[in-house]
């Protein structure tokens, strides 16, 4: 069963049971931008990561596979802020499981004029301790862009070169932990993703969901805004769960899935 709930995403995940999804995938307020959604003060970093160590905490809960979360780091005043730094170490400190994290690359438009513009984001991954390891990487993988084979050159305990084994010959190549997805207008997979503040394009979701959910899996996002995740979830057939505290969202959501359903139907 697929439903969007409107309501509070620490609440929401607290009365869901303990491994009740496949994936928990969604993108948080930033630290230091609590005033882009109506807060009444600056949502300030420390704000932010005691509030996302215990969203993180029930997530990990009710994932029997994955968690990710997709963040930026704050800046305030020129100088850099380590909110997902932060989050990490905390995760860390509380025992919550960290994956090796993902980084988006996303060929955005310049924004700083005294520094190097950001052009990448982080897709922080969490699991927890007894994780199903679902890890379907053949669903994304490409065939290789070198032709492989040869053998590896190694080196003995006393520092003496010598050749090693052969190097695999794979017909696909395993997928790699940066993420080249284009954001901004025209590849967000929907014009409805503009009515949201800080959408995220469904070509990002999209991997996450191919390769960490079975086809009779689900995917929850705490977040879900625009409603990217459930579309991609939708489209790809898989159960979704979403949650946002605003009306507004929830609304926006309803739209973009019955935007998912209507394209579907049209196509048959």
């Amino acid at each position: 069963m697929s439903e969007i709930i409107h309501g509070d995403c620490l609440e929401v995940m607290r009365g869901l049971a303990p491994g009740c999804v496949d994936l928990v995938i969604g993108s948080p307020p930033y630290a230091e931008k609590g005033e882009r959604y109506g807060n009444s003060r600056p949502w300030t970093t420390k704000d932010w990561i005691d509030w996302m160590v215990d969203v993180t905490y029930e997530a990990v809960r009710v994932s029997r596979n994955v968690v990710i979360l997709v963040v930026n780091g704050a800046v305030r005043d020129g100088a850099y802020l380590p909110a997902c730094e932060g989050l990490v170490w905390r995760c860390h400190e509380y025992g919550i499981i960290c994956e090796r994290h993902v980084i988006w690359h996303k060929n955005a438009t310049p924004n700083r004029k005294d520094w190097f513009g950001n052009n990448w984001e982080f897709c922080l991954a969490f699991r927890p301790e007894n994780s199903t390891r679902y890890f379907n990487w053949e669903a994304i993988a490409q065939p290789p862009k070198n032709r492989s084979g040869g053998r590896f050159r190694q080196r003995t305990k006393s520092g003496k070169r010598r050749l090693g084994n052969e190097y695999p010959k794979n017909k696909l190549a395993r997928p790699r932990d940066v993420l080249r997805v284009t954001v901004g207008g025209g590849h967000m997979g929907s014009k409805l993703a503009s009515l949201n503040e800080a959408p995220f394009p469904e070509k990002l979701v999209e991997p996450f969901i191919l390769t960490c959910v079975p086809p009779d899996g689900t995917v929850l996002d705490p977040f879900c805004g625009s409603g990217t995740t459930l579309a991609v979830a939708e489209r790809l057939g898989r159960k979704w769960i979403g949650i946002d505290s605003r009306e507004s969202e929830v609304e926006l959501s309803r739209r973009r899935i019955e935007e998912v359903r209507k394209t579907r139907k049209a196509a048959v």
